[in-house]
């Protein structure tokens, strides 16, 4: 099914729209952000926050089964309009999952035919599959590169795959005003700014020269930028961090997949400006819109995130 928006809403009404829709879907008590009461946000008395989550699911329609990977909340995981919920409840359906207490699936024929529809990739049945996967090898890489507290840009993606040599990694949005980029805040030592500095200067760079999906422009953009630079958020790189650490993924043999619903004009134009300016070729680097992979979705996950959307 494809999307259909003849009318497009700014990002404050496209939130708006969708928070109001799932706040319908809370049958338990309101919750508070930032002092102030939602109908969409989840309080459930007596339980901790995951517990919270998993009761949301179990409502949703998930099996206890299909429950047990589910085990770092994001902070607002809560809410019901969380990408990490959404992400979760989406892929855990098409994985099957062998002992108790395993942090990753594999896949099942489900998750190998969407693979093979919406990215014309071939996985089988022994694809790995992980809910937020940390890439532990460019994080030692990077954590070479600095002293001090450096985590070696300690970050994960909201689902992998892995068959082989073969890897996916997939980003994941609702309502988010943006893909996310970086700027120093005020609780962001002296010291943490100078190693995000360092992981541009000396691991991301080196990684952009190298791919073949970005364009020689945009290469020659970041090559001239000095790394005590890299600290100012209106920086190229700073300003697309997510896209660009993800995209960088991409090679031969690994994809980047970004999923983000086409009614929602934050992501979306970021993207589009994105894949015009600085990318060069989109074998690898792959966007797609929640409207248009309905098929692949239980009646209830469409009818609670996806039909507001259309």
């Amino acid at each position: 099914m494809k999307a259909n928006n003849d009318t497009a809403m700014t990002y404050e009404q496209f939130s708006q729209k969708v928070i109001k829709h799932l706040g319908r879907y809370n049958r338990w008590e309101k919750g508070t952000w930032r002092g102030v009461e939602y109908d969409h946000i989840v309080e459930i008395p007596g339980k901790s926050k995951l517990d919270t989550i998993r009761e949301i699911m179990r409502n949703d329609g998930l099996t206890e089964q299909e429950l047990d990977l589910f085990t770092k909340p994001h902070r607002d995981a809560h809410h019901l309009n969380s990408s990490q919920v959404l992400c979760y409840e989406f892929f855990r359906p098409m994985m099957t999952v062998g002992n108790p207490g395993v942090k990753c699936g594999q896949a099942n024929k489900q998750l190998v035919n969407f693979v093979k529809e919406a990215l014309g990739v071939i996985i089988t049945e022994n694809a790995v599959c992980q809910f937020e996967y940390e890439d532990k090898r460019t994080q030692k890489n990077f954590k070479q590169f600095v002293q001090g507290k450096g985590n070696g840009e300690k970050s994960s993606f909201d689902f992998h795959i892995q068959d082989g040599n073969m890897e996916i990694y997939f980003e994941i949005k609702y309502t988010e005003r943006s893909f996310g980029g970086w700027r120093k805040a005020k609780r962001t030592s002296d010291e943490e700014t100078a190693n995000h500095c360092v992981y541009i200067q000396k691991g991301y760079k080196p990684m952009l020269e190298k791919n073949l999906y970005f364009k020689l422009e945009c290469k020659e953009n970041i090559a001239l930028i000095k790394e005590a630079d890299f600290s100012d958020s209106k920086q190229l790189f700073n300003k697309h961090y997510q896209l660009f650490r993800n995209s960088l993924k991409a090679d031969n043999s690994t994809y980047s997949v970004l999923i983000y619903p086409n009614a929602n004009p934050g992501p979306k134009n970021e993207y589009e400006s994105f894949k015009v300016n600085l990318i060069d070729g989109q074998d690898h680097i792959v966007a797609l819109k929640w409207e248009d992979l309905t098929s692949y979705m239980s009646p209830q996950f469409f009818e609670k995130f996806i039909r507001i959307l259309e």
